[in-house]
């Protein structure tokens, strides 16, 4: 199952490298801001295989409803 991600790397500098490796690994990348240092994407592996090196953290992208 395909899950959205939310990625925070350690140092800006190294976002499009970060994005680049997740991409090898086979994930979809949807934006790259490179001033924040978040990678935003989908992938079909577990969130947890996504800490690579210069990934600070992970979390699963959720959907925010209004109440």
């Amino acid at each position: 199952m395909k899950k959205n991600f939310i990625i925070s790397v350690n140092n800006t500098e190294d976002v499009n490298n970060v994005a680049k490796k997740l991409r090898d690994l086979g994930c979809k990348i949807d934006t790259i801001s490179s001033f924040s240092g978040i990678i935003t994407g989908s992938t079909e592996l577990l969130l947890k295989e996504l800490e690579i090196e210069g990934v600070k953290y992970v979390e699963e992208e959720r959907e925010v409803k209004e109440m």
